[in-house]
């Protein structure tokens, strides 16, 4: 299964509940290793955003503009004959795949905030 395919299904930040029947026999696996792969490169993509000193604002535009060039890259690379009309096809197809996404991350927005809040209050209870 592939990002596409996976982030398309994902029904929450923590992924399908106990009666969705998303992926096949090895679903779980590739469910954990993709939650596992998402959580990672957010650490470091965290790190780097913390290093660099780049703003909240304009981390998200950084990370799509390096999205969309690693799908053009992948293109290029994939096909015996890439051209400019089969590239921008594939970015057709890249962008409903992440408005699939975005559909999906607003349908789980309650309850994404309702864990944020939580998990700041957690925090501020530490500090105190």
């Amino acid at each position: 299964m592939n990002f596409e395919q996976a982030s398309a299904r994902l029904k929450s930040l923590d992924g399908p509940d106990e009666n969705d029947d998303l992926f096949d026999e090895d679903g779980n696996e590739a469910l954990e290793d993709f939650n596992r792969l998402t959580d990672l490169l957010f650490q470091r993509v965290s790190e780097f955003a913390d290093e660099e000193d780049v703003g909240d604002d304009i981390l998200p535009l950084l990370l799509l503009r390096l999205s969309v060039t690693m799908r053009m890259t992948g293109y290029a690379a994939s096909v015996a004959k890439p051209s400019g009309g089969g590239l921008k096809l594939d970015l057709d197809r890249f962008r409903r795949d992440a408005d699939e996404l975005i559909r999906e991350m607003k349908k789980d927005a309650d309850r994404f905030i309702a864990q944020v809040r939580e998990t700041m209050e957690k925090l501020d209870k530490d500090e105190s």
